[in-house]
């Protein structure tokens, strides 16, 4: 990987621990060994910018007065998550050579789109959506609704740290994965309490009355199965699921020097 600070990088330093870059062998590897305390964490970076194809239509559209609209579901997404496959891959691989502790991905979105790709990225680590109750006004965010990453990985991967670049600013939050051997000892880690309130625990959400959690062994391609083991599970009644959606409408406004 490139010597030029990432993300990962500048955040962990920050936040006072030792990282230190892990070295390329024949094997495509993780990119940092993390040490946080008596704990080592295996940490492999990724960072999604935005689709040059898009980002040439929206000049264009821009360019010639008109508005250019943007709509994101916010929901898994497949390019996404071979984004983690990859990342779960290069960590595995490493985990036979090095001692550790825990296993993160680190993802930033960046580029116009920074705010839609993170959401997203969330979804698609827990295969989220929305609950909404009919004839009431709540609704709740539904971990592991839909097959996820965070499931199709829970032995290799730990966590995952989510962040986005706003201009020079980064921001990131922890997302554990509920279902990894290592949870408790990571809730309970000095990983976990550097990021203070910026993290994700379904297991906490649920706890709270904030979130459904789906928690069973139900084909999550399923969905009406799926929202009758909700309905079971919480005692509530004529449910749907929905996906909420990232939308932005732009227009280029020339000022006069």
């Amino acid at each position: 990987m490139s010597t030029e600070p990432t993300y990962a990088d500048i955040v962990f330093k920050h936040l006072g621990f030792d990282i230190e870059p892990i070295p390329t062998g024949e094997e495509e590897r993780a990119d940092w060994k993390l040490t946080v305390g008596e704990f080592v964490i295996l940490v492999e970076e990724k960072l999604k910018l935005d689709n040059p194809e898009m980002l040439s239509r929206r000049r264009v559209v821009l360019d010639s007065g008109q508005v250019f609209s943007t709509h994101v579901p916010i929901k898994p997404d497949k390019g996404l998550s071979r984004i983690t496959r990859k990342a779960a891959s290069q960590i595995a691989s490493t985990a036979l050579h090095v001692e550790h502790d825990f296993r993160i991905v680190w993802f930033t979105a960046a580029g116009n789109l920074h705010e839609s790709k993170q959401m997203q990225y969330v979804a698609t680590l827990y295969g989220s959506t929305h609950i909404i109750e009919l004839g009431q006004s709540q609704m709740k965010r539904c971990y592991f609704f839909r097959n996820s990453d965070f499931f199709r990985h829970r032995e290799t991967l730990d966590g995952a740290v989510v962040a986005e670049r706003v201009g020079q600013d980064i921001s990131a939050r922890l997302c554990l994965n509920p279902l990894s051997p290592r949870y408790e000892k990571l809730k309970t880690s000095p990983l976990m309490a550097a990021f203070g309130t910026a993290y994700i625990d379904p297991h906490e959400e649920e706890a709270d009355g904030d979130a459904y959690l789906v928690d069973c062994d139900l084909d999550r391609a399923r969905s009406n199965e799926v929202l009758q083991f909700l309905q079971a599970k919480y005692n509530i009644d004529k449910i749907m699921d929905m996906d909420m959606g990232f939308a932005r409408a732009e227009v280029l406004v020339k000022v006069d020097g």
